[in-house]
């Protein structure tokens, strides 16, 4: 983010400034004015339209000092003044200019959108484009120094145009002078921008302190500015002082531009300077006329309307520094101005058209006009194509009047060299085709062999154009060099860029030698595997960017070759033992495949086996208590039977009238406490009752978690499953007293296979229990609840060890366990997760060391909608 520093900075300082500026400047519509704008000190500013103010020569920088023969001291009385007329009503106003004081007559106006559009929608419009188009070549090249400055300068111009409509009210006193600091500035961000563009100039000991001095005084004449802008009366000599600075600026940045074309033999500045030199020279001049206007004579010209074009040469700027390599603006150009031309053909076309029937043809009515217009578009339809075409022929011919045909001879170069197995033959193909079709001096192919060896294979034109190869180390470094600069063609700018870089003398010295005046890596997947190296043409005359693009494109098919080369002689060199190596390790992999699926069988039946002999020891063992219970209790019930059936025979045996009988038959009833026995009778009857049912409970659970995988998915009730793993699972819960919390929302059932999914729950509820084995006051916390997306959601949460977090990414991994050896084998919770993947759901771990786990499964409703 610290990059960016710099743009964001004049982002927050422009925006609020602007939004200001536009909401101020609404604030005009239909608003009564005296027809003319005043800064805070009553001085007229050189900002108007075409009709007004009247007399602009004399009034411009002339100063209200009454109205109505009463004298006023700032333009908020003006204002106030006029806005109390009506529009139309004249006002005569007493003016101050030097030393002379007239009067003039004027009409109150109603300020309209004509106006607004020629003075502040123009200064808004101006001021937008410098600050967008400043702020996007600060963040598309945060780190390149000419777009840092030409971020400055657009910012200090950007606000210039924008705060000129805080100048023109008296309630932004501040803002207003601030657009004359900004005013002052102007000129240094010019002057700054010339020393870095098109040639980026470096300035090392005392010569850091050369870019400072323009803005030093600019700071001087913002001094004398405001000085001079509050004085009693105006003094405004510095204010035009300022003008004629500003013009110098520009003229200094136009002037570097044109340097930069004629004057510099380096290819990526005359190509900068080819990009902005039309907008600079179309587009500049009008301002240094304005500002020399304003300076020196009548000052009859409303500035603002000077930059009406100047947004199209902030464009094309703003478009050469950030395109710094620039390698396909020759393009833009030439099909800039062939669509330029084509629409002057067209429109003078259709002008002519219109007019000539008139002129020659009396009494040709507008319904005859309109269809020679039809006419027109219907043979503009036809004709259009072909006269682009001419036009294109023709500025192509006036671009590269002796442009040599090497395209075709490239792309056919390109098409033989894919076919080419050969190191050697690749190699003369490439610098003998491109030594011939671009008719250049030397080329020269330079091969990185190792980490510390490379090959150079070079051809000249003289001497009957001969190929050479011989090894040279400093080729690694010069490669190396072209990966970090790939997009650096220039072989003196990379010679800079060798010295800033630190890199041995021998790569600079190999570079000179190779007279290389442009330099293209051959890149492969994303490594510099060499580079290609072009000396001067014949003709004398400079790559252009069409050319440069050409190479390039014919290193990318150089690379391919090269390796394709290269690997075909390592398939040769590796051909004649691959095949006793391939039935080696065909055999190799597999004997260890076999292995591997036997000892993954293996491991899945030992996590089966596992995991029913825990079942098998939970079910015994809550089969074994109720068992216990039931045949207690009907043991009991056996003996009370007997019971009842002596007294029963005692019964039978003696009368009941006789007294003695009955005795006998209250002793026997004493005895086996007959009494008693009736009453225990039911409750024992009852507690077999309750052991038997849980007995049929328990193989109710068993049958339903083990229920067979017929791979059908059905109605499944996840609470209810969850609930007989619970069961299953009872033992280890009381036996290591794990208080169990459950919270079960109304989520009603899902499409599932439900033997997968109860293996799922067992996993996880297993798991949980082993982590809070031998833990304080364990608890297992199981939520099931309806998640706000849909679908079921499953939570089972423990307060056990937790995981450490190295192991949480291969948690889910085969056969990765924490557990030791003989308690685990790591296949139940990649089975698990394999489970809900099949589902069309997911799972996910949330684990704090000695806190606890949490596993969420969420599951789709309709998992074969997934």
């Amino acid at each position: 983010m610290l990059t960016y520093w710099q743009p964001l900075t004049a982002l927050v300082l422009a925006l609020p400034l602007a939004v200001v500026a536009v909401v101020c400047s609404l604030q005009w519509f239909a608003a009564p004015f005296p027809g003319f704008f005043m800064m805070a000190n009553a001085v007229i500013p050189t900002v108007g339209t075409v009709e007004w103010p009247a007399e602009k020569s004399a009034l411009f920088h002339s100063q209200v000092i009454a109205v109505e023969g009463t004298p006023v001291r700032s333009s908020a009385e003006v204002y106030a003044y006029a806005a109390q007329r009506p529009a139309g009503t004249p006002v005569t106003y007493t003016f101050r200019k030097d030393d002379e004081i007239f009067r003039r007559t004027l009409p109150t106006r109603s300020f309209g959108v004509s106006d607004y559009l020629q003075t502040y929608g123009l200064l808004l419009f101006f001021g937008s484009i410098c600050l967008a188009s400043g702020i996007a070549v600060g963040f598309l090249q945060p780190r390149y120094v000419t777009a840092q400055v030409y971020l400055a300068q657009a910012l200090v111009t950007g606000l210039y145009a924008t705060t000129a409509v805080f100048l023109h009210r008296p309630d932004f006193p501040m803002l207003g002078q601030l657009c004359l600091v900004l005013e002052s500035l102007f000129a240094a961000t010019w002057v700054h921008l010339a020393l870095v563009f098109p040639i980026e100039r470096r300035f090392t000991g005392a010569k850091r302190l050369v870019p400072f001095l323009p803005y030093a005084l600019s700071a001087g004449q913002a001094v004398a500015v405001l000085y001079g802008f509050n004085a009693v009366p105006p003094n405004l000599t510095a204010m035009h002082l300022t003008y004629v600075y500003n013009s110098v600026g520009i003229a200094c940045f136009v002037a570097a531009v044109a340097i930069g074309y004629w004057d510099t033999s380096e290819l990526l500045p005359r190509l900068r300077a080819k990009a902005i030199l039309t907008g600079a020279i179309v587009c500049l001049p009008w301002p240094i006329l304005a500002f020399l206007d304003n300076a020196l004579s009548g000052r009859a010209i409303p500035v603002q309307l000077t930059l009406v074009l100047t947004p199209f040469g902030y464009a094309s700027l703003g478009y050469a520094i950030v395109k710094h390599d620039l390698l396909d603006i020759d393009r833009v150009i030439r099909q800039s101005f062939i669509y330029t031309l084509l629409s002057i053909i067209v429109v003078g076309a259709y002008a002519l058209l219109l007019a000539l029937p008139v002129e020659l043809i009396p009494g040709v009515t507008h319904e005859g006009r309109t269809l020679l217009s039809m006419v027109f578009v219907l043979v503009l339809a036809f004709a259009l194509d072909p006269l682009r075409n001419l036009v294109q022929s023709l500025v192509d011919h006036a671009f590269y009047r002796r442009r040599l045909d090497y395209r075709a001879t490239i792309r056919a170069l390109s098409t033989v060299m894919t076919t080419l197995l050969d190191l050697r033959q690749v190699v003369e193909q490439v610098t003998q085709v491109v030594t011939d079709a671009l008719q250049i001096e030397s080329t020269a192919v330079c091969l990185v062999d190792g980490d510390k060896r490379g090959t150079i294979f070079a051809r000249t034109s003289v001497g009957g154009a001969r190929l050479e190869q011989h090894d040279e180390a400093a080729v690694v470094g010069l490669t190396r060099l072209m990966e970090l600069f790939p997009q650096e063609p220039d072989a003196r700018a990379l010679l800079r860029r060798l010295s800033e870089a630190g890199v041995e003398p021998e790569a600079r010295r190999l570079l000179t030698r190779l007279g290389a005046l442009v330099v293209v890596p051959l890149m492969l997947h994303g490594r510099a595997i060499g580079l290609l190296s072009f000396g001067p043409k014949r003709s004398g005359q400079p790559f252009d960017s069409e050319a440069v693009d050409l190479l390039r494109t014919l290193a990318d098919q150089t690379a391919i070759a090269i390796q394709n080369a290269r690997s075909h002689q390592a398939l040769e060199d590796l051909n004649r033992d691959l095949d006793a190596q391939v039935r080696s390790r065909t055999a190799e992999l597999t004997r260890a495949y076999d292995e591997l699926k036997a000892a993954q069988t293996q491991l899945v039946q030992a996590e089966k086996m596992a995991s029913l002999g825990q079942l098998v020891a939970g079910v015994a063992h809550e089969l074994n208590n109720p068992a216990s219970f039931a045949y207690g209790g009907l043991e009991n019930i056996q003996e009370s039977l007997s019971a009842l059936v002596d007294v029963l025979h005692a019964y039978e045996r003696v009368a009941l009238p006789d007294p003695r009988a009955r005795a006998v038959i209250d002793e026997i009833r004493a005895r086996v406490r007959l009494d008693q026995v009736l009453e225990d009778t039911p409750e024992l009857l009852r507690v077999s009752a309750e052991g038997l049912e849980r007995i049929k409970k328990i193989v109710d659970d068993l049958r339903l978690f083990a229920r067979a995988d017929s791979g059908e998915r059905i109605a499944t009730d996840i609470a209810a499953d969850i609930d007989s793993g619970l069961r299953l699972l009872g033992d280890r819960l009381s036996r290591d007293g794990v208080l169990v919390t459950k919270q079960y929302d109304a989520v009603g059932t899902i499409e599932a296979n439900a033997a997968q999914l109860n293996q799922v729950w067992m996993n996880l509820l297993t798991n949980a229990l082993d982590a809070v084995h031998g833990r304080p006051h364990p608890h297992l916390e199981v939520c099931v609840r309806e998640p706000q997306d849909g679908g079921v959601e499953v939570r089972i949460r423990d307060n056990g060890a937790g995981i450490a977090p190295a192991y949480l990414p291969r948690l889910f991994e085969p056969f990765f366990t924490t557990k030791p050896i003989g308690q685990g084998t790591g296949l139940g919770l990649s089975i698990a997760y394999g489970a809900v993947k099949a589902h069309g759901g997911n799972i996910a771990v949330d684990s704090t060391p000695e806190v606890g786990t949490t596993m969420t499964v969420w599951l789709p409703t309709d998992p074969s909608s997934q």
